[in-house]
C-alpha cells in the first residue's frame, strides 16, 4: 500500500490519471488474492504485481479504455482452460480471477481521487483492525456509485459478511433502493518491529522490514550510532536511558535484540519478554542464550521472583538462536531469515517448504470456490476475457 499510495500522490500532485486494477475474486488458485493491486499509468507503465506477468500486458489496453471514459470495469479471466487455450498455456496457476478497474483523476474527478488515496492511507497508519467496504458495483449509481467507500466496525466482519478465514471477497448488500456488490476487505494495522541494538546489522534488518512495509522503531540508549542519520528508514527512533527496556511499549510487538553486549541483551529479554509481547528473537549463539536465561532463572531462586516478575511459560515467545534455518551466512541472509520467522510467527505457520504442505497446491487458499448468487444487476461494463 505503502508504494502505491506514494504512486497516487504524485500523480495527484503532477495532475496524471492512472487506473487502480484490483482482484475482488479468486476461484481456485492463482498468483495473488482478492485485495492485491497495482497502478497502471496512462503510458503503459505499471506498478505492482497481480499476477506475475500474466495478465498485465492484457489490462494495459482496458485500462486505456477506462481512461477514456473514466468509467470503472470489471475484467474476468479463467485459467482454467486447456492446455491448447491461449490462457491456459504456462501461467502457473489453475483459477479464475475477477478485477475491478477504478480511474483515478486528479483533474476531471478530484474527489474521486481524494477518497481513493484516503483510503491507501488509512490502511497504512491504522492502528486498530477494521473491514474496509468498496462499492465495485451498483444497480443505482447515481444515489451509490462504483467507488464508494466505507468502514465497518471489526465485529461487522464476523456477522456473515466475510467467511471465516477469508482476507477478502465479494458480497452483495442493500443501500436504500440500491442493489450493491461491495468488495470487504480485513485491514490489519501494519506489524510493528522493535530493534534493540545499533549496530550495522540492526541498521540492515530496519531497512528490510521497512521494504516489507513493517512498522519498525529502534529502542536503544545515547550513543554515536543510535542516530537518524544511521537509521533514516525507521518509523521512530527511541532513546532510553541505559537498561531501561521496561519503558518501551511492546504489547503486540516483535522484538529482535542484538545488541550484542550480553549485560544490554539479558535486561533486554528480562525487561521485554512479557505476555504482551507477540515475538522475541535473540541474536547469539545457544550458549550465549543458556548464560542469559541462567542469570535470569538464578535470579528468581534467590528469591526476587516479585521483583523481576519473570515467568518460565513466557520463554515459548522467545526465538534464540534467531531466524528460520536456511543456513544463513551473509548479514543479508541473516536478516532475511529473521524477517522470515517473524512472518511465520505473525501467520502462525511454522516455516519450511511450500511443496510438503498437505491439502492445497501453491497459490490456493484451500478454501472451496464460493460462488455469490446470481444477482441481476446493471452494473458498469464487465469484460470477459
Amino acid at each position: 500500500m505503502e508504494e502505491l499510495s506514494r504512486e497516487l500522490e504524485a500523480c495527484r500532485r503532477e495532475g496524471r490519471s492512472c487506473v487502480v486494477a484490483t482482484i475482488v475474486d479468486v476461484d481456485g488458485s492463482a498468483y495473488r488474492r482478492e485485495g492485491a493491486r497495482c497502478l497502471i499509468h496512462a503510458d503503459g507503465e505499471v506498478a505492482g504485481i497481480l499476477s506475475g506477468g500474466c495478465i498485465e500486458e492484457d489490462l494495459r489496453g482496458h485500462a486505456q479504455e477506462a481512461l477514456r471514459t473514466g468509467e470503472p470495469r470489471k475484467l474476468f479471466y479463467d485459467f482454467r482452460a486447456g492446455e491448447d487455450d491461449v490462457w491456459g498455456l504456462g501461467l502457473g496457476c489453475n483459477g479464475a480471477i475477477t478485477v475491478w478497474l477504478e480511474p483515478f483523476n486528479p483533474v476531471r474527478s478530484p474527489e474521486a481521487a481524494d477518497r481513493i488515496i484516503g483510503d491507501l492511507r488509512q490502511r497504512e497508519d491504522t492502528r486498530e483492525p477494521y473491514v474496509a467496504a468498496t462499492v465495485i458495483g451498483s444497480s443505482d449509481p447515481a444515489a451509490v456509485p462504483p467507488g464508494t467507500r466505507w468502514t465497518l466496525a471489526g465485529a461487522a466482519s464476523e456477522a456473515g459478511l466475510l467467511d471465516a478465514g477469508r482476507r477478502a471477497g465479494l458480497v452483495r448488500s442493500q443501500e436504500g433502493s440500491a442493489q450493491l456488490e461491495l468488495l470487504l476487505e480485513r485491514v490489519a494495522p501494519r506489524p510493528e518491529l522493535i530493534i534493540v541494538g545499533a549496530g550495522d546489522d540492526a541498521r540492515l534488518l530496519c531497512s528490510m522490514a521497512r521494504m516489507l512495509q513493517w512498522r519498525v522503531t529502534v529502542a536503544y540508549h545515547a550513543t554515536d550510532k543510535a542516530t537518524r542519520e544511521r537509521f533514516p528508514e525507521a518509523d521512530e527512533l527511541r532513546i532510553i536511558p541505559r537498561l531501561a527496556f521496561d519503558q518501551v511499549d511492546v504489547r503486540d510487538k516483535y522484538i529482535v535484540v542484538m545488541s550484542h553486549h550480553l549485560e544490554l541483551d539479558r535486561e533486554a529479554v528480562r525487561r521485554m519478554l512479557t505476555p504482551e509481547v507477540a515475538y522475541l528473537g535473540l541474536v547469539g549463539s545457544k550458549y550465549r542464550l543458556e548464560r542469559i536465561l541462567d542469570h535470569i532463572l538464578c535470579r528468581q531462586g534467590q528469591g526476587e521472583e516479585e521483583e523481576d516478575g519473570f515467568d518460565r511459560s513466557l520463554l515459548e515467545k522467545l526465538y534464540s538462536p534467531v531466524g528460520l534455518d536456511i543456513g544463513a551466512e551473509t548479514p543479508r541472509e541473516i536478516a532475511m531469515s529473521i524477517l522470515a520467522e517473524m512472518t511465520a510467527v505473525k501467520n502462525g505457520r511454522t516455516g519450511g517448504f511450500l511443496r510438503d504442505r498437505k491439502g492445497t497446491a501453491s497459490g490456493s487458499s484451500g478454501r472451496p470456490s464460493q460462488a455469490l448468487p446470481p444477482v441481476e444487476l446493471d452494473f458498469p461494463e464487465s469484460c470477459h476475457v
